[in-house]
């Protein structure tokens, strides 16, 4: 594949700076700051006290400064972030105007990410393949945009970075998981839960599922035909599980636990294969 790239400038961005900034994002979330070392991305959640999501964020550490981003539609996190502060050494500020978020993905992604002049490079796991974010100040995105051209990326749509995200069964905060879901079912928890640092909210409850081993219900690839999202997912009539993203031939859904790899399902009246 082509290095392609993808403008994800509208999603929301914070910057946090202050003596205490990796030590405040430690206490409130699932991952492990207190050790983050500039250049350095991490991904997490906060979370309730019976460990559903609040919200989830990435984080790339500079010198200086840690910066988040999150969904547009998670209007509220910065506020509930914020609730924490209390008499930490802190400083919240909203980036999202002064800064754009460029997603980069296929072979050599790195090396043309790296090209681009004052830019911060951010790995992520948003498509569920080899991508980075790569920040740069709102006012350079054009010439930034221009760099990746000249550098033989190409400009793709939503639409393609959606498909390449489904088709890796990587979840994505309003779609496939939200204020009702449990990391565990999303399957962030290998990469965004730290399960040995100190306490957080909804530690324990974390702390509970990791040791029981299992969820009640977990995300899964589906391969077939094509899929409404939010349809309903069944086995024998029985209903298991709901669409949550699609593309032509693909879909994650949210089914329970006990649905096996290689299990054939109906969506509506179309049949399918759990992926394994």
């Amino acid at each position: 594949m082509d290095v392609l790239y993808g403008d994800r400038s509208d999603r929301l961005k914070l910057r946090f700076t202050g003596p205490q900034r990796a030590w405040f994002l430690h206490q409130i979330l699932t991952q492990e700051f207190e050790d983050i070392a500039p250049g350095e991305a991490r991904e997490a959640a906060m979370l309730t006290a019976h460990g559903r999501m609040v919200g989830y964020l990435e984080v790339l550490a500079t010198e200086d400064a840690l910066l988040a981003h999150m969904e547009p539609s998670l209007t509220d996190f910065p506020e509930a972030i914020r609730r924490y502060v209390f008499a930490t050494q802190v400083e919240i500020d909203d980036v999202t105007d002064e800064m754009a978020l460029i997603l980069l993905t296929g072979a050599g992604h790195e090396d043309v990410a790296a090209s681009i002049p004052g830019a911060l490079v951010q790995s992520t796991h948003a498509l569920g393949a080899p991508a980075a974010y790569v920040w740069v100040p709102a006012g350079d995105k054009e010439a930034a945009l221009d760099s990746l051209a000249g550098a033989g990326a190409r400009r793709t749509t939503e639409e393609v970075l959606e498909s390449i995200r489904i088709r890796n069964g990587a979840p994505r905060w309003g779609k496939d998981m939200d204020e009702k879901t449990f990391p565990q079912e999303a399957g962030i928890d290998g990469y965004a839960v730290h399960f040995t640092k100190g306490c957080y909210v909804g530690q324990e409850a974390m702390a509970k599922i990791h040791f029981r081993g299992k969820v009640n219900r977990r995300l899964a690839l589906l391969e077939g035909g094509h899929f409404e999202e939010r349809a309903e997912v069944s086995v024998d009539d029985v209903r298991v599980g709901t669409v949550t993203s699609s593309v032509p031939g693909f879909a994650l859904a949210m089914i329970k636990y006990t649905i096996e790899p290689g299990t054939v399902v109906k969506v509506g009246d179309v049949e399918a294969k759990v992926a394994g």
